[in-house]
């Protein structure tokens, strides 16, 4: 099975979205949304291929809607690489301007499921 790998900017959208949820929602909510994305995420790692193309914001780059969340990811031989998890209001090309998106040629090293 292919591993699925994080990087931190994804690690830190994770841990913004799970204190968002937290601070507005309360903590039963914030552990309910946050199995909702792990769930998506295994689902990804199962079907690499289940996102669309995003090639008008990075060449290569992959797109999986989860719940209000979308990923950015990118498909390598042996791991997915998910570079970003972002709200569905945000424009991705301006969120990857402002963190210095910089495309990977490989996968963070770590397993993340």
């Amino acid at each position: 099975m292919t591993s699925l790998r994080l990087t931190d900017d994804a690690r830190r959208d994770l841990a913004d979205i799970r204190a968002y949820t937290l601070g507005m929602h309360g903590r039963t909510q914030a552990d309910r949304y946050m199995r909702v994305l792990r769930e998506g995420l295994k689902t990804l790692r199962q079907h690499p291929a289940i996102g669309y193309p995003v090639e008008d914001i990075h060449p290569g780059y992959r797109c999986y809607q989860i719940s209000f969340h979308r990923v950015f990811y990118k498909i390598f031989d042996d791991a997915i690489a998910v570079v970003a998890i972002l709200h569905q209001s945000q424009l991705p090309e301006s969120q990857f301007e402002e963190r210095g998106f910089t495309d990977p040629n490989s996968p963070p090293e770590k397993d993340q499921t």
